[in-house]
């Protein structure tokens, strides 16, 4: 059977790499718990609930069952991917993948926000969602990628993508492998998530950008011609020459934010965090950055630690520009706590301690 097949190809990836990870510790004086981006559980749906109302963050909630009888239940979103056009339906063979550095309830059964999910995959395919390096070996160092000519790459909306996939989170459905350490296989397809930072939205026509432009600081504006969601604000944000950075709705002084090459905003983190009440402090000889008490990087790695929880990766490192550290903006939304929303030329944090 096709999930038995895939929970053993599945057991013996997380076997190889608990035993790598336990080689490694024995190399340190502290273990570090490794925490996968990804987490997977694939069983048999056994009901879907639809929302009464529609401002729950989610369309429907699929319940679904494994052959040892332990219970996940979906929470499907707009953001959901589905890797199969087959509908969910009670039966079906499930296979979800939610985010495994995601906070969640402790509640029976847990109810993770899908990422991606597959309904009756073909018997010869095999699905894999990670992030993956410069080298395409996948984060939890099981499967290295071997793009070949015949390798269909798309995005989320199924459109082409030739850009770089270092650090993006692939799904990979392939049908051979090369079994070693790690193993290695040429897929037939690779989907690039959509992710917020680079989250391809609807491009402006000149005849919506003119009726947005009319709708702001005109004496007798007119209606835009569609409503703008936050997606499409940090676009416009990403598009601005003269971005600037609000602070519980005031304009903070301080060096210029950027967008990098990636689309992802990066902040001065010093301006940031003390216009917070947050005191920041640099150590010269281990480049190391504090903020607040327990928040903490080293300038030049994709690595951010918060209290005495694992560090974290973002997807994008920090780095030192005119002696001033930046780091991308989800530093301090995931590990600081603000919230963030856009406007067409700035980026609007909310904290409060």
């Amino acid at each position: 059977m096709k999930i038995k097949r895939l929970l053993s190809v599945i057991t013996a990836a997380i076997i190889f790499v608990a035993t790598a990870n336990s080689a490694k510790a024995t190399e340190t004086a502290e273990e570090v718990q490794y925490i996968p981006n990804f987490i997977s559980f694939s069983g048999i749906i056994k009901r879907i609930e639809v929302p009464e109302t529609e401002d729950v963050g989610f369309t429907k909630i699929i319940f679904a069952e494994n052959s040892e009888g332990s219970e996940t239940a979906f929470r499907i979103t707009d953001n959901t991917y589905f890797v199969t056009n087959n509908e969910a339906e009670i039966g079906a063979e499930i296979i979800g993948f939610y985010d495994g550095r995601a906070p969640m309830a402790l509640i029976y059964p847990p109810k993770p926000e899908a990422s991606v999910i597959a309904i009756d995959m073909e018997e010869d395919k095999f699905i894999k969602v990670d992030r993956f390096n410069e080298d395409l070996l996948s984060d939890d160092g099981s499967l290295r990628l071997n793009i070949g000519p015949d390798t269909e790459i798309i995005l989320q909306n199924n459109e082409t993508f030739d850009g770089d996939m270092t650090n993006r989170a692939l799904v990979v459905i392939y049908s051979e492998v090369a079994y070693g350490r790690p193993a290695q296989t040429t897929p037939e397809k690779v989907t690039v998530l959509f992710e917020r930072a680079v989250h391809p939205i609807h491009i402006l026509t000149d005849e919506e950008l003119a009726g947005i432009e009319n709708g702001i600081g005109m004496a007798e504006p007119i209606p835009p011609l569609l409503t703008l969601t936050n997606e499409d604000l940090m676009l416009l944000a990403q598009s601005s020459q003269d971005l600037t950075i609000r602070l519980n709705d005031v304009e903070l002084n301080g060096p210029q934010p950027f967008v990098n090459d990636n689309g992802v905003f990066m902040l001065p983190v010093r301006a940031v965090a003390e216009a917070m009440g947050l005191h920041v402090e640099w150590f010269d000889d281990t480049r190391t950055v504090q903020v607040g008490i327990g928040a903490s990087f080293i300038v030049g790695y994709d690595s951010y630690s918060r209290a005495r929880m694992a560090p974290m990766e973002l997807g994008t490192a920090s780095i030192l520009r005119d002696d001033r550290a930046f780091v991308p903006l989800e530093f301090f939304t995931e590990i600081i706590g603000a919230n963030v929303s856009f406007e067409v030329d700035s980026i609007n944090l909310q904290f409060s301690e």
